[in-house]
């Protein structure tokens, strides 16, 4: 990026993943690049490469060496002298590329078209793989007579979601297929419709095929009214271990659902007995040995293609098999080897009559089931996208790619389409292969329209195993990879989560492991932000003093009684898991008899990002405890919201009651300091300077010359004492009265920094440092100061020592207390 500060270039070319925000800020805050296309996700993808560099170059610099790059050749050999050298040759060469990279490219280029075609094919195989594997699962037992019509509307539905996802999202390179995850809810509901309903065999595959339509409506409808209202990224913040779980689950349901293919009977008893008999084993054993060949092929080869080249091997192996048996099609697919059914030539798509066999009121009782298919699908397109992103090292537009999935998945699921998004591993590999346009999506769509003039072939010469142990690999893929390995990814508390979870989805149902996930994400949230600390700081008012430098007896007394006060700052969002642990801070507090009783308690919301009702009524519960230990509460820099939430549950604030509002910690503090000092009248009044002398530094018969060598100032209200910027020539001693030391910010505000009262040192620190006053120092009230001047000091260095010594000594004094107050409040603070 090239950046025009007026006197300098500011060049940010390569970087880590830690510098991505800093460059998202500069993108934001700074003037417009020089070089348009230089976008902050450009930016973004640059900084993953190399560590951070950050060249400031001089423009005349910059200026000549794009003049030279840019140019001509003839010119640029004109331009020898010209010719940018090093860093900078470098640096305006790799942006003038980058540039060129981000520039938008035609939709299709010569060179792209084996790649895409490539992508296509083996997406297009894998997609016909999965989606006659996923019709035989849905469409098994009572519904196998609409086997024909679930492939063809599962082939046309792949194509639909491939062509407009390609055509819509925002990576160019595609590509959407017909996802198995979610699929295994839908297994589960449309065995209950077709063992429940008491209707004819075409009104159970009508209403079969509306539920899979109605499915993809609702999941299009979700992913697009989140991409619309911009919440991806919120959807993310659904805790791992519930997503874990859901997956898991739905790993089960489809291992269930395999032995469910091939034995007639889920994992069970019965299928336990069936196990006796050979045909059974037969018909196992082929499906278990291809899932677990697929599981181990993927682990060694961890390629898009291995998938539909297993299969197309686990065919030729099968047909081999039946030709070295002497087996012909009619006696396997009596055997159940091979799907014993007729299908109609041509297309084998739904019609009018098929939507008037429609019972809607099953289709209703399954809403549950499918509106958990359409969160689970977000989840899992969340997911992939992310995978991507870390893959890639680049950042997709979540919210855009709901919006484009969603119109895909509403198109899909007006003729019964199945649901369906991007998938990972078809995006690595056109990654990998170089394809870069829409080209490798329409392919995937063109092989899965091939697929639907085909599909009645296909169905009667897949093997019975094949699509059932696709089946199985799948749910034991799901299975190892979220129960598993999220074993060793997890603490014990949180894997367990998974686990009930899928007890819950194995034992119960899918729907009701849905409201146990979400009932886990609340009481997670809850608990996890309930361990995290409201006390932000607790301190007593010996070690959180005000910033008020008193008499030295003042500051003694404080030193002693100070324990009476109590500085709590909370911080977070107070709910019910957080507010009683604030109140059990207040009673630990009064009931330590190692300190000394509480009189003033400061409450401070300065950290506090809100309170909820339960929250607001715990203070009532403050207020009680408080009034019966005669306690008075300052609430420190309490939001709006929050004083009005505390003021609905009754908090009463007002100097008549024992709650009060004050504007920060520190005049809070100084109030109850003031109250502390008002119970000891002979240290709240004025007392002389050289009374404040002796207390300071014990008696000394020369003291009064000491300020008689003074310069006494009777000032009023208002008077600059010391002003900002002055060489610090003298010091004062204040004798009587109040002094405020304030400093102005840019914004023109003042603010105080400190108030000094009878008996403090105003100035020392500048005096020794020979430095010039860096706060303006303003009389509150008619005070006595004595002044002493640098001249006057040096003076009595050469001619009176002992004078000297006890000026010194003074001012050493002082500055050893500032420095222990400020000790005790950095510990504090730790």
């Amino acid at each position: 990026m090239l950046y025009d500060h007026g006197c300098v270039f500011t060049v940010i070319i390569q970087g880590n993943r830690y510098a991505v925000s800093v460059a998202e800020h500069l993108c934001e805050a700074l003037p417009e690049p020089r070089f348009p296309a230089l976008n902050a996700a450009h930016v973004r993808n640059m900084l993953f490469s190399a560590p951070l560099r950050l060249y400031i170059l001089r423009p005349n610099t910059l200026r000549g060496a794009v003049a030279a790059e840019t140019s001509v050749p003839n010119q640029r050999k004109r331009s020898k002298r010209n010719e940018p050298r090093g860093a900078t040759r470098y640096l305006l060469r790799t942006m003038m590329s980058a540039a060129d990279h981000t520039q938008p490219k035609p939709p299709v280029r010569r060179n792209d078209l084996l790649p895409s075609a490539i992508v296509g094919v083996v997406a297009g195989l894998d997609n016909i793989g999965s989606s006659l594997a996923i019709a035989s699962l849905l469409f098994a037992g009572p519904l196998v007579a609409g086997l024909g019509v679930a492939v063809s509307v599962m082939f046309l539905g792949g194509a639909v979601l491939a062509f407009v996802v390609a055509l819509r999202s925002s990576q160019p390179n595609s590509v959407a297929l017909v996802q198995e995850s979610t699929i295994a809810i839908l297994a589960v509901a449309l065995a209950t419709m077709a063992t429940s309903l008491d209707i004819s065999p075409e009104a159970k595959i009508a209403t079969a095929l509306a539920i899979l339509g109605v499915s993809s409506l609702a999941t299009g409808a979700l992913f697009w009214i989140i991409g619309r209202l911009g919440l991806g990224r919120v959807v993310r913040f659904l805790p791992y271990p519930v997503v874990a779980g859901f997956l898991a689950g739905t790993g089960w349901l489809l291992v269930n659902g395999a032995a469910t293919m091939l034995t007639g009977a889920g994992i069970g008893p019965t299928m336990i007995e069936s196990l006796s008999e050979t045909h059974t084993l037969y018909l196992l054993a082929p499906a278990i040995v291809f899932a677990i060949t697929m599981l181990v092929a993927l682990k060694r080869f961890p390629h898009a293609a291995t998938i539909p080249a297993v299969m197309l091997a686990a065919v030729a192996i099968f047909y081999g098999v039946l030709a070295v048996a002497e087996i012909d099609i009619a006696t396997a697919q009596a055997q159940g080897y091979l799907p014993s059914m007729e299908t109609a030539p041509g297309l084998n798509l739904p019609n009018l009559e098929t939507f008037a066999l429609i019972h809607w009121p099953a289709v209703l009782t399954a809403l549950p089931s499918i509106l958990s298919l359409a969160i689970l699908s977000m989840i899992a397109l969340l997911l992939n996208i992310s995978g991507l992103e870390l893959a890639s090292g680049g950042d997709i537009d979540v919210n855009h790619e709901l919006r484009s999935s969603g119109t895909a998945n509403l198109l899909s699921g007006t003729f019964g389409g199945p649901p369906g998004y991007v998938g990972i591993s078809i995006m690595l590999l056109a990654h990998k292969v170089g394809a870069r346009s829409r080209g490798a999506g329409l392919a995937t769509a063109a092989v899965m329209l091939v697929g639907l003039l085909t599909a009645g072939p296909l169905i009667s010469h897949v093997p019975v195993f094949l699509t059932a142990g696709f089946i199985l690999f799948l749910g034991l893929e799901l299975l190892g990879a979220w129960l598993l390995s999220s074993r060793r990814q997890l603490p014990t508390a949180e894997w367990l989560i998974v686990v009930v979870i899928l007890a819950v989805v194995a034992l119960v149902g899918f729907i009701e492991a849905l409201a146990v996930g979400l009932a886990v994400s609340v009481a997670l949230f809850a608990f996890n932000y309930s361990r995290l600390p409201v006390v932000r700081l607790s301190a007593s008012g010996t070690d959180q003093r005000s910033a008020v430098d008193r008499s030295p007896a003042a500051m003694q007394h404080l030193l002693h009684c100070g324990g009476a006060i109590e500085v709590v700052q909370l911080q977070g969002y107070l709910f019910f898991g957080t507010a009683e642990r604030m109140v059990d801070h207040v009673r630990q507090r009064l009931a330590d008899k190692n300190r000394d009783p509480l009189r003033f308690l400061v409450l401070d919301f300065r950290h506090v990002s809100g309170v909820d009702s339960a929250a607001a009524t715990s203070f009532v519960k403050v207020r009680s405890i408080i009034e019966a230990n005669d306690v008075r509460v300052f609430f420190t820099q309490v939001p709006p919201d929050v004083e009005r939430s505390l003021r609905q549950a009754g908090i009463t604030f007002g100097e008549d009651t024992p709650m009060v509002l004050e504007g920060d910690i520190d005049h809070a503090v100084e109030r109850a300091e003031e109250a502390l000092l008002h119970e000891q009248p002979e240290l709240h009044a004025d007392a002389d300077l050289l009374n404040h002398f002796e207390a300071a530094i014990g008696p000394h018969p020369r003291l009064h010359d000491l300020v008689d060598a003074m310069t006494r100032l009777a000032l009023e209200p208002g008077h600059l004492l010391i002003k900002a910027g002055d060489d610090a020539d003298d010091v004062y001693f204040v004798a009587h009265g109040r002094v405020r030391v304030e400093s102005t910010l840019p914004s023109g505000r003042t603010l105080r920094l400190r108030t000094m009262t009878a008996g403090a040192i105003v100035g020392e620190i500048a005096l020794y440092l020979h430095r010039q006053r860096t706060a303006d120092v303003i009389v509150e009230t008619p005070s006595d100061i004595f002044h002493l001047s640098a001249v006057e000091l040096e003076r009595l260095e050469r001619e009176d020592p002992v004078l000297a010594l006890l000026t010194h000594k003074l001012l050493a004094s002082n500055l050893s207390e500032k420095l222990s107050t400020a000790n005790r409040m950095i510990q504090a603070r730790d």
